[in-house]
């Protein structure tokens, strides 16, 4: 069933909020890993600092497709590398991540490596149930468009009488 995506998009932007630890997915070399990460969110983009001496960091050089995950939504995107978290192109976000994680900010300030990262979402996934019955949210950020797919679709109609 296809949806409004504007509507959708800003459901799942109220839902994670200004902030939100999050586990993120990297890969490269055929060698995923997962961490969590502090992040902000602003203008439906994703940022979170890092060092650049880090396995994440040298993964996202070789493979910017990553993938983040917070509750129940999943989250595609391409991470870009935006520089020095101290560069000046870059003290707006970072202004907005030291209000949410001061002693994060605080703690790497001086680290010569410390960079910041913006994950542009591409696909947004987000599980739900509808009168016991699981569904899905599909978010294309490319064609901005959104779709609703029931996901149990055997008998017995009712999933707590399947799961019985």
């Amino acid at each position: 069933m296809e949806l409004n995506y504007r509507i959708e998009l800003e459901k799942i932007y109220a839902h994670i909020g200004e902030y939100k630890t999050m586990a993120l997915a990297t890969s490269s070399k055929n060698h995923p890993t997962v961490r969590l990460m502090s992040c902000i969110i602003y203008e439906n983009k994703i940022f979170f600092q890092t060092g650049a001496d880090l396995m994440k960091y040298k993964q996202i050089c070789e493979n910017n497709n990553v993938a983040l995950c917070v509750d129940n939504i999943q989250i595609e995107g391409a991470a870009n590398i935006l520089g020095k978290i101290n560069d000046k192109q870059n003290a707006e976000i970072m202004e907005i991540y030291k209000k949410y994680y001061k002693n994060s900010y605080e703690t790497y300030k001086r680290n010569e490596t410390e960079v910041l990262i913006e994950i542009v979402p591409k696909k947004i996934i987000k599980w739900d149930y509808e009168n016991g019955k699981p569904y899905r949210i599909f978010i294309d950020m490319d064609n901005k468009q959104a779709r609703k797919e029931m996901y149990y679709t055997g008998a017995p109609s009712d999933v707590s009488s399947a799961l019985s």
